[in-house]
């Protein structure tokens, strides 16, 4: 039996697919809070380079080509704009601690919902999980652990960084995902506005030339997996599916060295925390 089919059968799928809810949630503030441009403007970051570079600068000062490569669902175009000149003044561990210092400023306001034991807790279990990966084909999760050390004191910013671990695994394994299918950058942005219906950030964000999102959207019609712009047709929803189900198997992984249980319990104290930014934030 392989390592990747011992931990399934000790660690249910819909565990999986909860704890990867949860750690996502927790990870994602930093993209949306006010803090992060706050601190990446004080290192010389603005706009859309603070969300680049502080997102790569676990990997070091990268060329532009290879944030392409790392953002393939972003247009060529915007990650260029972003990166043009930006090792040239920052350096990259400067940006990484812009990005722990907004972390913990955000972390701060949801400490009361969760006791320093329970921290504890949740970071043994986190530690113990990240400890066992293999980091082959996932750079990103690879770099996030490579600087975890160098995170600090703050607990839960170290907590908050091993949830980014976690989750950049994840997003590393599903990209993988994707571009077997093959599916193109341009079209894995299309099917992401169609799954949203048309709602939230993803058009306007992966600032694609609009030859090109038309291009792909008349592909994935083509293939029947798009109904119109903001919807999936109903093989495309399956389609869909079937690739979470797959990512959610491989991500079974992550969680190899705990049961079933130990996972649950980590997915309680991570909520404790989540409750608690969601509550700073009303």
């Amino acid at each position: 039996m392989s390592h990747t089919e011992s931990a399934a059968n000790e660690v249910s799928l819909k565990t999986v697919a909860r704890l990867a809810d949860i750690v996502t949630k927790l990870h994602v503030f930093i993209y949306f809070c006010s803090e992060a441009p706050e601190e990446y403007e004080k290192v010389g970051l603005k706009g859309w380079s603070g969300y680049f570079a502080s997102r790569t600068a676990a990997m070091g000062p990268l060329s532009t080509e290879m944030v392409i490569a790392t953002f393939y669902n972003f247009s060529p175009g915007r990650v260029s704009r972003a990166m043009e000149g930006v090792w040239d003044n920052v350096a990259a561990e400067d940006a990484q601690a812009a990005r722990w210092t907004a972390a913990g400023r955000v972390l701060a306001k949801a400490a009361p919902a969760i006791s320093p034991e329970e921290i504890a807790e949740a970071t043994e279990s986190m530690q113990r999980a990240v400890d066992g990966l293999r980091w082959s084909g996932r750079p990103m999760a690879a770099g996030n652990y490579a600087v975890l050390d160098a995170c600090g004191d703050d607990p839960l910013v170290r907590l908050w960084q091993l949830a980014t671990i976690v989750r950049e695994w994840r997003g590393d394994t599903h990209i993988g995902l994707l571009i077997a299918e093959p599916l193109s950058g341009v079209e894995c942005s299309v099917v992401s506005y169609a799954r949203d219906q048309g709602k939230g950030i993803v058009k306007g964000s992966r600032s694609w030339p609009e030859e090109e999102w038309d291009a792909a959207l008349a592909s994935l019609k083509g293939r029947g997996l798009l109904a119109s712009e903001e919807a999936l047709t109903d093989e495309g929803r399956t389609w869909r599916n079937d690739l979470e189900h797959r990512t959610n198997e491989l991500c079974a992984e992550i969680w190899a060295n705990h049961d079933d249980a130990e996972v649950n319990r980590l997915g309680d104290l991570l909520q404790k925390l989540n409750d608690g930014l969601n509550q700073a934030r009303s």
